[in-house]
């Protein structure tokens, strides 16, 4: 048996009360998920009935972790000290491309695109004019006076070319290809050449005298130049008397005559005996300025001034006075058929005739004459007076 209750009519706070659900049931549209929703049942009017979802988990809080402050090790100096002096491993990993920082900046060298003149400075040498504007030595005697490029002197002008080879000057008219023919070139290496300003010429067009042009690449004149001052040696026997002439020669007496006219000449001289010239001329410390050649007949020797110089070998003095060529006060010694020559001197201790002594004092060096500072030029001829290397004698 089925009880029945009684349906009650709406009160007034149950009237409220189902429109307080109503009004939640529209707000749960416009809430989460996690809002309560309310339903109203059909049918009989009742006591509405609430449904609540399942709430989503939430996240826990994350534990923060206070920063903790370390302590470095710190190493002993002397450690790092050691560390410091160790050198670094240089070599490279395979696979790997090393890159050296450098902070300079290296400029390359730029050609000289004009003809310059050069002063003689003291000091300079034929060698350090050469490598100063990287040419070679041959460039700047065949660009000059050969005279004087021979012996330089302090305020002496020198042409410098802005390449290697030579400068020619037309003393009559000349050809292109005469000129080309003289210097081993091909005419159009003059015609071409950026210095000349001779743009549309040919070979058989003729320069007027006065005209100077570079020859690029061109080889001029290896001549010697070198005092030459003239050398007689003659020898002179004596005889007993008795017997027909050349029959009885007893003994031979060398004579030279050395620069006769010059004041420096001592005339004729006795020169026989004597030893050869294998002694140094200086004993100090000397620096080679400028070395044997074809175009520089002797060896430089740059010392203070005032530098004793001595005898390279025994034998008889035969020039001792100032040189006309340049060399300015100078002492010649005759080693039988052997001469030394000492010049650029200050003052000598010997005198005409003399003989000395191998290593005996003979003079001071000074920069008389054509010089471009205090030095010794030191020369040794041969039988015939032409200059021979003194490396073949001594060393330096």
């Amino acid at each position: 048996m089925v009880k029945e209750f009684p349906v009650k009519p709406l009160t007034q706070s149950g009237v409220l009360i189902l429109f307080a659900l109503s009004l939640a049931a529209c707000g749960s549209a416009q809430n989460s998920d996690q809002t309560p929703t309310a339903r109203i049942a059909t049918g009989p009017l009742g006591i509405a009935q609430v449904e609540y979802p399942t709430p989503y988990p939430t996240r826990r809080p994350q534990q923060v972790i206070p920063p903790v402050n370390w302590v470095h090790p710190t190493a002993a100096a002397e450690v790092i000290e050691a560390a410091l002096d160790m050198p670094i491993n240089s070599e490279a990993n395979d696979g790997v491309m090393d890159r050296k920082l450098n902070p300079l900046t290296i400029i390359p060298f730029r050609a000289r695109s004009s003809i310059i003149t050069y002063q003689v400075k003291p000091g300079d040498t034929l060698r350090t004019i050469a490598e100063h504007f990287g040419l070679e030595q041959s460039t700047i005697i065949w660009s000059n006076d050969r005279f004087y490029v021979n012996a330089m002197r302090v305020g002496l002008e020198l042409t410098i070319l802005p390449v290697n080879g030579a400068y020619h000057h037309v003393t009559e008219p000349q050809t292109i290809a005469a000129i080309a023919e003289q210097y081993k070139v091909d005419p159009y290496a003059i015609i071409d050449s950026e210095y000349n300003n001779l743009f549309g010429t040919t070979p058989q067009t003729i320069l007027p005298e006065g005209l100077a042009v570079v020859i690029p690449g061109g080889k001029g004149s290896t001549e010697p130049i070198y005092w030459d001052p003239g050398l007689v040696v003659t020898t002179e026997y004596t005889t007993d008397g008795s017997n027909p002439v050349g029959a009885g020669i007893k003994a031979g007496t060398d004579y030279a005559l050395f620069a006769v006219g010059d004041p420096g000449s001592c005339g004729k001289q006795a020169v026989s005996g004597g030893s050869p010239p294998v002694g140094s001329p200086i004993i100090d410390h000397y620096t080679i300025t400028q070395d044997f050649s074809w175009a520089h007949g002797g060896i430089d020797l740059a010392v203070p001034e005032g530098t004793r110089v001595y005898s390279a070998g025994s034998g008889t003095v035969i020039f001792k006075g100032w040189s006309t060529w340049g060399y300015g006060y100078t002492v010649v010694i005759a080693h039988g058929g052997t001469l030394s020559i000492y010049g650029h001197l200050n003052g000598a201790f010997v005198g005409c005739g003399q003989v000395v002594s191998a290593g005996q004092n003979i003079a001071v060096t000074g920069n008389s004459g054509r010089s471009s500072g205090p030095h010794l030029h030191f020369e040794i001829r041969g039988p015939g007076g032409a200059p021979v290397n003194p490396w073949d004698y001594q060393s330096f």
